[in-house]
């Protein structure tokens, strides 16, 4: 049996997972139990685990079932995701410019360059990231059952992250040097990619990226322990007559887990504009992490490291809170 207090953890970070910005704010569908009463929505207190089949051990056939079971997620979360893109791509596409140095980063011509093939990239990246999550977190907690299960969500998401970057990474290398002003729309960016670096074209700044997400992810969670354990200790505080253990509702784990995701965004905003320079301009940075680091800071000093910090964090917490409305209507539609 799984608490309701742990479902609530395990639905922010899969959010995060499939929402995340892309920023890594890569949100899978929160997986937490929902109940209806009276029309309104509340979390379950607990939910059970069916025992696993013999079938069900092999790690495809454990990813495949996954996907299966989760449609319903999967199409709420896939929806969701459309919606929270499309709404924050301007701010997307300003910090790009941004972090690349460009002096039009506030023009409105071309806000929505790019948005074809982010989403093209971000709604499979969920489900490659959701469907190996699972597998992964199966896999550890039948390996590892003596290590504490927080250990093993956060391993499980960093390496279902790793998994489905595969396919996020030519995507976001082609919505980034499209948002630049390299290309006119994802076509010709695509084709024009292809033509000058081939497949590996779609790759460059890939490590960049691993960079970023894996501290994000581990800086996500930290702060979300931290920012949810110091609310539930003042929602206990204003209700001290209160029998039942105290939980998150949907509405407050989305509020958390946006601040949580505004932090980790702050954090590790430096490393963002590594992956995004890798991504847009391989060569002039010397095509490695260590190599663009040392020109920033050489040209630019610190403050280079962090420049489109602000609309990065400016970008998250709204993106969640879309993010967690959407999929909540969804929801509420394919239930009636």
């Amino acid at each position: 049996m799984i608490s309701a207090k742990r479902m609530n953890v395990i639905s922010i970070l899969l959010a995060f997972l499939l929402a995340g910005t892309a920023q890594s704010v890569s949100l899978v569908p929160p997986v937490a139990v929902l109940t209806t009463r009276g029309g309104s929505r509340s979390a379950s207190k607990r939910t059970t685990v069916e025992p696993a089949s013999p079938l069900a051990q092999n790690p495809l056939q454990i990813f495949v079932n996954t996907i299966k079971e989760s449609k319903k997620h999967l199409v709420a979360a896939g929806v969701a995701r459309c919606v929270s893109i499309f709404s924050m791509f301007p701010v997307d596409t300003i910090k790009t410019r941004l972090q690349m140095g460009q002096s039009n980063a506030f023009s409105l011509d071309g806000l929505y360059k790019g948005v074809g093939g982010s989403l093209f990239g971000q709604v499979p990246y969920g489900v490659l990231t959701f469907g190996s999550y699972e597998m992964y977190k199966k896999t550890f907690l039948e390996r590892f059952p003596n290590v504490k299960p927080a250990f093993v969500y956060a391993l499980a998401a960093i390496c279902g992250d790793i998994t489905g970057s595969g396919w996020l990474c030519p995507s976001e290398v082609v919505k980034q040097q499209t948002q630049a002003g390299m290309y006119a729309s994802t076509g010709d960016a695509v084709r024009g990619i292809f033509q000058k670096k081939g497949l590996a074209g779609f790759y460059q700044g890939y490590m960049g990226g691993l960079t970023r997400d894996v501290p994000f992810r581990v800086a996500q969670l930290v702060s979300f322990e931290i920012t949810k354990n110091f609310y539930l200790r003042s929602k206990k505080k204003s209700s001290p007559h209160q029998e039942e253990k105290v939980n998150l509702s949907a509405v407050e784990s989305a509020i958390c887990g946006a601040v949580a995701g505004s932090v980790s965004a702050a954090i590790t905003s430096p490393l963002d504009r590594i992956k995004t320079l890798l991504m847009t301009d391989s060569v002039a940075y010397g095509g490695t992490v260590g190599s663009c680091i040392s020109k920033i800071w050489r040209d630019e000093g610190m403050a280079g490291l962090f420049q489109g910090m602000a609309p990065r964090v400016v970008y998250i917490a709204p993106s969640v809170a879309i993010f967690f409305i959407a999929y909540e209507q969804v929801q509420q539609r394919m239930s009636e």
